[in-house]
C-alpha cells in the first residue's frame, strides 16, 4: 500500500472519528431533550397528541388500501390461514415513503420542490397548518387497536392515558438512543443477515466467508442468532461459543459460555430449545485483506445470521429489537416469494433509522422469467425504501448463494453477480462507513427531532386554542359574576331591612299594646262580680288574679303578633331566596334541603297557653297566694304580690269629690227652691236663741255624727270600686317601676331577631358560597390559562431548540465518496 493511500485512509479515519464524536454529543443532547419532554409531560402539561386525527388518517389510508388504490401486493406468504385473518383484521396501513435524509434537510432549510416538503416546512414554521399526523415516524403511538376515530377505544382514551402512552414511547426512544450511542462509540461494524424463512440466509453467510460453517437445509434450520467473526478476535483460535446470556458474555471468562464442537453445531443450531441466546463463531477467512470481509485491515466486522422473520412471534420480536444494535442490514429475499408481509413490516420499522438497506434477492437462478421477477421486486422496494431504490445498482443484487458455494467447492470461477454483490457490500460497510454506520443513527435522531418539532407545534396550537377558550369562558362568565355581586349586595340590603323592620314593628306594637293594657287594668277588674262585704278579701284576690291573667293574655297576644311578624319576614326572605335560586342552579339536593329548612325553634310566650282565661264572678274561686305567685311569671314583681289593708281603704277623696259636690249642690238647690225657705230660716234662728248655747252645740255634734256615719256607710258601699282602683293603681305602679313594658318589648325584639337572623345569615352565606364558587371557577380558569401560557412558551422554545439540534445533527454530513462499486 502506497504512502499516499495510507495517508488518505488516515485522513478518512480522523474525519470519521470526528463525526462519531459530534454525532455522539448530539445523540446525548437528543436524549436529554426527550427526558425533559417526559418530565414536562408527567408534571406540568400532558402533551397533546393528535390521536383522533392520526386515527382518521389511518382509516383513510386503510380505505384506500382496501380499494386497491395504493399499497403492495401480497405474494406467497408463509403465514397460515389464521395468521392471515389476524393480519387482515388489523387492517394494516399501506406502505408510505418514510422521510429521507434529503427530505429532512429540505424540511429544515426550506428548500425542495416537492409539495410534501414545502408543505411540511410551511407547517413547521407557522402555527396555522400543522404537519400531516401521518408524518410522525418515531413518536407515533400504536393505533392498531383503534384505527377508527369514532371507536369506543378512542373515546375512552383520556389525556392522562394518552400522556402515559406517550411517556412510555419516550422511554422506548431513550433506550433506542442509548443503543445508538453505544453503536456509534463501537468501532466495529455489525452486519445483520435477515429475511423470511428459507430465504437462504445461512447459505449467503457461508458464501461470504467461503466456508460451509453454518448448517443449511431446505427446511428452516436456524433457531438462534449466530454471530460469525474473524478468529483474530479470539487470539487466532477457531472456536464456537454458545452464550446463554449475551449481556454477560466475556470470551475471557469460560463461565459465561459453553464451547461447542463443530460436529455438534448443526444440532445446537437446529435444536436450541431456548438454552442459548446466541452463538459466537470464530473462524478464519484465508483470503487477503482486500478480498475478505471479516479481516479487512480496516475495522472488525461481524456477520450475524438470524432466524426467519415469520418463524414465530417471539423470534420476530427479538429480531426487531436486535436490529437497533446493527450497523448494516442485509435483507435476504427469496426470489420465489418476493417480499412477504413480515418482511415489509421489518423494512418499514428499520426505515425509521436506516434509509439504505442492502437487499440480496437469493435463489434467482430458479426463476425462469428473471426480468419480470426483477421488475416486480424493484417495484416493491421503491415503495418500501425509496433511497435504497434510488441506489439500487449498489444496494439491490440478484444472486444465487448456492451456486457460489458450489463454485467454491469445485474451484470454479465465482459468478459475476455474486462477486459484484460482495464488492458492493464491502464498499458499503468499509468505504462508506458514514452511510452504513453513522447515517442510521443520524437519521433516527433527525426523525425524533422532527417529530418533536411537529408535536411542539401541535402543542403550541393546542395551548393557544385552550387560552382562547379560557378567555372566552372568562368573558362569558364576567356578566354573571357581576350580576351575582350586585344581587348579593341588593339581597343583603333587603334582608337586613326586613330584619330591622320586623324588629321595629314588634317593639312598637309590644310597647303600645302593653302600655295600654297596664293603664286600663281597672276596666278588666269590673268583670269580676262583687259578692259583698263579707267576701271582700276573696273578691280582692280574684280581682288581682284577673288582672295578672289579663296581663299574661296580652303578653301572649304580643307573642302571637311576634310569631306572625316572623312568619311574614320569613316569607319575604323566601322570595329573596327564590330570586337567588334563579342564579344558582348547581346546588345539590342536600344543599337545597338545608336552604329551605326553617328554624325549628318556635317562639313561646312567657306564660303557659293552657288555662289562660279571663275569670268572671260566676266561676271565680278563691286563689291562694302561692297559686297566684306561680302564675305571675311574666313579671318578677307579680311573683311576690300580696293583698294589703291599704287596698281596701281609699282616703284620697279626689276619686269621690265629684259625687260629694253634686250632693251638696242638690241639697242647696232644694233648700233654695222651697217656698217656706224664709220661714225655715227664721224658725231656726228663733230656736237657737231659745235653746241656748249648750243645746245648740249638742245639736251640731249630733248632726256631725250623722254626717260621719253617712260617710262611712258610703265608703263601705263603694268598697268594690275602691279595691279595683287601689289594686289597679298598685299593679300599674309596680309594672312601671319594674320596666314591664320595656322588658317584654326588648325580649320579643331579641327573639324576633334571633328567629329571623338565621334566615338572613343563610341567605348571605349562600350568596357568599355562590360568589366563592364563581371566584374559584374564575381562579381555576386563570390557573389553567397560566399553565397554558407557560406551555405555549415552553413548546415554542422546544420547537426552536429541536430545530437547532436537528440542524446540528444534519451538519454531521458525509464527505466520503458514494461512487459505484
Amino acid at each position: 500500500m502506497s504512502s499516499a493511500t495510507r495517508q488518505e485512509q488516515e485522513l478518512q479515519q480522523r474525519l470519521f472519528a470526528d463525526k462519531c464524536r459530534r454525532l455522539h454529543s448530539h445523540l446525548l443532547s437528543t436524549k436529554t431533550l426527550l427526558r425533559e419532554i417526559g418530565d414536562y409531560n408527567r408534571t406540568k402539561w400532558p402533551v397533546h397528541y393528535p390521536l383522533a386525527r392520526i386515527a382518521r388518517a389511518h382509516e383513510s389510508q386503510a380505505n384506500s388500501y382496501s380499494n386497491g388504490s395504493s399499497g403492495l401486493r401480497r405474494s406467497n406468504s408463509m403465514l397460515n390461514a389464521s395468521d392471515a385473518t389476524l393480519v387482515n383484521s388489523l387492517a394494516p396501513t399501506p406502505v408510505r415513503r418514510a422521510m429521507t435524509a434529503e427530505d429532512m434537510t429540505q424540511l429544515a432549510t426550506g428548500s425542495g420542490s416537492s409539495s410534501h416538503t414545502a408543505g411540511a416546512d410551511a407547517d413547521i414554521s407557522s402555527a396555522g397548518r400543522l404537519l400531516d399526523p401521518s408524518d410522525l415516524s418515531v413518536l407515533k403511538l400504536d393505533l392498531r387497536l383503534s384505527y377508527h376515530a369514532d371507536s369506543d377505544v378512542m373515546g375512552s382514551l383520556e389525556e392522562s392515558s394518552i400522556a402515559r402512552l406517550f411517556d412510555e414511547r419516550l422511554s422506548q426512544c431513550e433506550v433506542h438512543i442509548d443503543k445508538l450511542i453505544a453503536r456509534v462509540a463501537d468501532k466495529s461494524s455489525k452486519i445483520l443477515v435477515t429475511g423470511d424463512l428459507n430465504a437462504g440466509k445461512s447459505t449467503l453467510v457461508n458464501a461470504l466467508i467461503r466456508h460451509d460453517i453454518l448448517p443449511f437445509d431446505q427446511q428452516p434450520c436456524t433457531m438462534l442468532f449466530c454471530e460469525v467473526v474473524d478468529a483474530s478476535q479470539n487470539d487466532g483460535i477457531e472456536e464456537i461459543h454458545a452464550v446463554p446470556d449475551i449481556h454477560k458474555y466475556n470470551r475471557l471468562d469460560p463461565l459465561t459460555y459453553t464451547v461447542v464442537k463443530m460436529s455438534d453445531l448443526e444440532d445446537v443450531v437446529m435444536e436450541n430449545d431456548e438454552q442459548y441466546q446466541q452463538l459466537k463463531i470464530y473462524t478464519k477467512d484465508k483470503r487477503s485483506d482486500q478480498q475478505s470481509l471479516l479481516h479487512n485491515g480496516v475495522v472488525d466486522v461481524a456477520l450475524i445470521d438470524s432466524p426467519g422473520l415469520n418463524r414465530d412471534s417471539l423470534k420476530t420480536t427479538q429480531l426487531f429489537a436486535r436490529q437497533e444494535e446493527i450497523d448494516v442490514v442485509v435483507f435476504v429475499v427469496n426470489a420465489e416469494n418476493h417480499f412477504t408481509l413480515s418482511g415489509q413490516d421489518f423494512l418499514l420499522n428499520a426505515g425509521n433509522e436506516k434509509a439504505h438497506i442492502f437487499i440480496v434477492v437469493n435463489r434467482f437462478d430458479a426463476i425462469r422469467r428473471k426480468d419480470r421477477c426483477e421488475r416486480m421486486i424493484l417495484d416493491q422496494i421503491r415503495d418500501l425504501s425509496p433511497l435504497t431504490y434510488a441506489e439500487r445498482d449498489d444496494l439491490v443484487h440478484f444472486v444465487s448463494a448456492h451456486e457460489q458455494l458450489a463454485a467454491e467447492r469445485t474451484g470454479s470461477v465465482s459468478s459475476e453477480s455474486f462477486s459484484r454483490m460482495e464488492k458492493c457490500l464491502r464498499s458499503f460497510t468499509l468505504e462508506q462507513r458514514f452511510k452504513s454506520k453513522l447515517a442510521p443513527a443520524q437519521r433516527y435522531a433527525m426523525n425524533v427531532l422532527f417529530d418533536v418539532q411537529y408535536l411542539a407545534a401541535e402543542n403550541v396550537a393546542s395551548a393557544t386554542k385552550r387560552i382562547q377558550e379560557i378567555n372566552a369562558l372568562l368573558r362569558e362568565g364576567m356578566p354573571k359574576y357581576e350580576t351575582l355581586l350586585q344581587e348579593r349586595k341588593e339581597s343583603t340590603r333587603q334582608a337586613e331591612a326586613v330584619l330591622d323592620d320586623s324588629c321595629l314593628e314588634v317593639r312598637r306594637h309590644t310597647t303600645a299594646h302593653l302600655t295600654n293594657t297596664s293603664v286600663h287594668l281597672q276596666d278588666v277588674a269590673e268583670k269580676v262580680m262583687y259578692p259583698g262585704l263579707i267576701s271582700l278579701w276573696s273578691y280582692a284576690e280574684n280581682v288581682l288574679l284577673t288582672m295578672v291573667r289579663h296581663l299574661e293574655h296580652e303578653v301572649y297576644e304580643c307573642d302571637r303578633f311576634t310569631c306572625f311578624t316572623i312568619h311574614q319576614a320569613r316569607n319575604q326572605l323566601g322570595k329573596l331566596d327564590d330570586q337567588r335560586k334563579v342564579l344558582d342552579t348547581s346546588l345539590d339536593q342536600q344543599q337545597q334541603q338545608q336552604r329551605d329548612m326553617s328554624v325549628a325553634t318556635p317562639i313561646s310566650p312567657s306564660s303557659k297557653d293552657e288555662g289562660i282565661s279571663l275569670l268572671d264572678g260566676t266561676n271565680a274561686a278563691s286563689v291562694t297566694a302561692s297559686q297566684l305567685a306561680s302564675v305571675g311569671s311574666i313579671s318578677n314583681a307579680l311573683d311576690t304580690v300580696q293583698l294589703e289593708l291599704s287596698d281596701f281603704v281609699d282616703l284620697d277623696l279626689s276619686h269621690n269629690w265629684g259625687t260629694l259636690t253634686s250632693i251638696s249642690a242638690s241639697a242647696s238647690l232644694t233648700l233654695l227652691a222651697s217656698k217656706s225657705m224664709a220661714g225655715n230660716v227664721v224658725t231656726l234662728l228663733r230656736l237657737s236663741s231659745t235653746m241656748g248655747t249648750t243645746t245648740a252645740r249638742r245639736l251640731m255634734v249630733a248632726a256631725a255624727t250623722l254626717i260621719g256615719l253617712g260617710s262611712v256607710f258610703y265608703m263601705v258601699s263603694d268598697m268594690d270600686a275602691t279595691v279595683r282602683r287601689k289594686l289597679s293603681s298598685r299593679v300599674s305602679l309596680m309594672l312601671e317601676e319594674e320596666g314591664f313594658v320595656q322588658h317584654h318589648a326588648e325580649r320579643l325584639t331579641t327573639e324576633t331577631s334571633r328567629a329571623i337572623r338565621p334566615f338572613v345569615w343563610h341567605l348571605q352565606h349562600t350568596f357568599q358560597r355562590m360568589v366563592e364558587a364563581e371566584e374559584h371557577k374564575r381562579a381555576d380558569h386563570l390557573r389553567r390559562r397560566h399553565i397554558a401560557q407557560d406551555s405555549q412558551i415552553y413548546f415554542d422554545e422546544l420547537r426552536i431548540k429541536a430545530q437547532e439540534l436537528a440542524n446540528a445533527v444534519r451538519s454531521v454530513g458525509s464527505t466520503e465518496s458514494a461512487g459505484s462499486c
